[in-house]
């Protein structure tokens, strides 16, 4: 008997190897260059690297790019960077230095064509906003142009093929130093150069802890510049108010036009198809504005370079510099390293967020593989037991899985639960009838920075035909639906942290059929091979996140098609007390083999989709198992598959459970 056991054992040994050798890992990133287009913001060198110590510091731009594994150098250098300081949107105001420029260099160097494998930035307002500024009478016609043209571009760019385009809001430049400082410079102009020195000076030496501590900061600073034309405290108080009162006026205003920039850049954008991908750096700031702290920054009026000193020229070492406060701003119009930081991470975490909500497509799809597992015990109980005409057969069952997850927004893993209760009837010695239906109520942590409740139930039909006594046929047909609640995505931001949630529901519809033939090997083994095919359809709502902030995001529908063949051989035996079994199978996914979601801010009308890392097409299943009599008409069942050749790390699956034959 051992002989006569140990020939296919060897054929399994010899199948799991050919198909581990075939199962190949699939490795690969979503974007393989990284392209910006802009001004000081996003310059990484062109004209100059714009925060203090620049070249010790990455900006916003290098650090996604070294999320793509991508080293960001600028287009002067033969990069990719074409972002210049100083650059506006339209070249009515600049001819020599703007972004439709940059744009059609670019094209022009790769035949009009733009790569389609490429993630782009276009971040371009901030200089058009300051023209708009210092001209009034022409403030709403240089905004609107310079929205439209800036609007223009990207779909410049999206029509010539670019893959995804991220297009930042404008800050409000009312909140940089820069206003501060030309108040001072025009209200105080005999002594200005005292005036700004003293009014930077009495900001470094105070936080600005909230909105209001902003403002009488600000108000103090005006007071300390006073106090450069006059010692009179009357007249010092006079001017200080005066320049304060200019200061709130310009500040309105100049937010009122940052806005009106941003939205009918929003209007326009919206009208455009392809992956845009907006983020609301504007309002980010003014988050960072209300709670400086949470940001592990306590003061965003002032500025750490001396003025007058440009933060491409700007060093820590050099006199002047100020290092009493952890600032917003390099300078009068740059952020400082740490914001850069913050605007990286920002970004990256709505690049992202599609990427995570592809993970809940993935639940329902391991609910029917649990299910189904636990199924298959049952069904290979029964082909080797006795098969009696009117038998019926009420079975249940536990059945998990742990499963690696890479979407490519992180590692992480799936750990499932299930509990299927299940009839069957023999309607003939031959062939077998059941109906079952199975629940699952799990956590999931499917990245890092994403987590959700999966609360699911799930209905099958199934039958099951034995031919000419060595071989049989199965199918079975599914529905599940399942609601997904606390979903949560972990936001960092710098040192803060945040968390955005939603819920929605999913459903999935699929069948099977497993076909397969067993050869005796003495009268306790039989041995053959055996093939399924499974299809299945799931589709998970769209959602929205619960806040309002600039991180809040929604989701459309996601929906995904799965078609599974699989070949193998199994060993199965009837040794009276104790009946094990054995199986491995190569499987090929003739389905979808990327999961798809789009999204986009709440606080936008544009979208744009993210697919994960192309998925393994091809693996290997090892399975072994027993059923084991427990009396007569009561029996136990357990199994554990291995799942091997995936390039995304460990699977595996166990069942166990029991039965009773009435």
């Amino acid at each position: 008997m051992l002989q006569k056991i140990q020939y296919p054992l060897r054929l399994v040994a010899g199948a799991v190897s050919t198909a581990l050798l075939l199962a190949s890992p699939l490795p690969g990133y979503a974007w393989d260059q990284f392209y910006v287009f802009g001004d000081s913001l996003s310059d990484s060198g062109n004209v100059g690297r714009y925060t203090w110590d620049g070249s010790a510091h990455p900006l916003y731009d290098d650090i996604l790019a070294e999320k793509i594994q991508q080293s960001l150098v600028p287009s002067s250098a033969g990069g990719t960077n074409y972002a210049a300081g100083g650059a506006v949107a339209t070249p009515a105001l600049d001819a020599d230095n703007n972004t439709q420029q940059q744009l059609q260099t670019y094209l022009n160097a790769n035949g009009g064509r733009a790569d389609g494998n490429g993630l782009y930035v276009h971040w371009v307002g901030g200089n058009d906003l300051a023209a708009a500024a210092l001209n009034p009478l022409a403030a709403e016609r240089i905004v609107s142009s310079s929205a439209a043209a800036a609007a223009s571009q990207v779909n410049t760019l999206l029509n010539a093929g670019a893959g995804t385009v991220i297009v930042p809001t404008v800050p409000n430049i009312g909140a940089t130093p820069a206003l501060l400082e030309a108040i001072i410079s025009v209200g105080l102009a005999p002594v200005s150069g005292n005036a700004l020195e003293a009014a930077f000076s009495a900001l470094a030496s105070q936080g600005t802890a909230n909105a209001n501590e902003r403002n009488e900061a600000v108000r103090n600073a005006f007071y300390a510049a006073a106090g450069s034309a006059t010692a009179v405290p009357a007249l010092q108080q006079a001017i200080a108010d005066r320049l304060y009162q200019a200061w709130q006026t310009l500040s309105t205003q100049a937010q009122a036009l940052t806005d009106s920039y941003n939205q009918q850049e929003e209007r326009y954008l919206a009208q455009y198809r392809g992956n845009i991908v907006r983020v609301d750096i504007n309002g980010l700031f003014n988050e960072v504005i209300a709670d400086p702290a949470r940001y592990g920054l306590s003061n965003t009026a002032g500025m750490a370079c001396p003025p007058g000193v440009s933060a491409a020229q700007c060093s820590s070492s050099a006199p002047g510099f100020s290092r009493d406060q952890a600032y917003l701003f390099a300078d009068r119009l740059h952020p400082s390293p740490a914001t850069h930081l913050l605007i990286g991470d920002y970004i990256q975490s709505v690049l992202d967020g599609p990427l995570q909500a592809t993970a809940l497509n993935q639940a329902t799809m391991a609910m029917a593989r649990d299910m189904q597992n636990t199924l298959d015990s049952r069904l290979q109980q029964q082909r080797s037991g006795e098969q009696s005409a009117g038998a019926v057969t009420v079975y249940g069952g536990y059945a998990g899985q742990h499963s690696d997850v890479e979407t490519g927004a992180g590692d992480g893993d799936a750990v499932t639960h299930n509990l299927t209760l299940g009839v069957d009837y023999q309607l003939t010695d031959s062939w077998l009838v059941g109906v079952l239906a199975s629940g699952s109520n799990d956590n999931q942590h499917p990245t890092p920075d994403y987590d959700y409740r999966m609360r699911g139930w799930l209905v099958s039909a199934y039958s099951a035909v034995t031919l000419f006594e060595q071989g049989y046929v199965s199918a079975d047909l599914h529905f599940a639906s399942a609601d997904y609640d606390d979903i949560t995505r972990n936001i960092s931001l710098g040192p803060a942290s945040r968390s955005e949630q939603g819920s929605t529901d999913g459903r999935q519809l699929g069948a099977r059929v497993i076909t397969g033939w067993d050869f005796p090997l003495g009268q306790a083994v039989t041995t053959g091979p055996v093939a399924k095919y499974a299809v299945d359809y799931s589709r998970v709502d769209g959602y929205q996140e619960n806040g309002s902030d600039s991180t809040a995001m929604r989701f459309g529908d996601q929906t995904y098609h799965s078609q599974i063949g699989a070949l193998g051989w199994r060993v199965d035996s009837r040794l009276g007390w104790i009946n094990p079994w054995a199986e491995v199978s190569y499987n090929h996914q003739f389905g979808d083999n990327r999961w798809r979601a789009s999204g986009g801010l709440k606080s936008t009308a544009t979208r744009f989709s993210r697919e994960s890392a192309e998925q393994d097409s091809n693996w290997v299943d090892v399975s072994v198992g027993a059923n084991l009599p427990l009396t007569e008409n009561v029996a136990a069942f357990a199994s554990f598959t291995q799942t091997g050749g995936l390039s995304t790390g460990e699977q595996f699956m166990y069942n166990l459970g029991v039965s009773a034959r009435f």
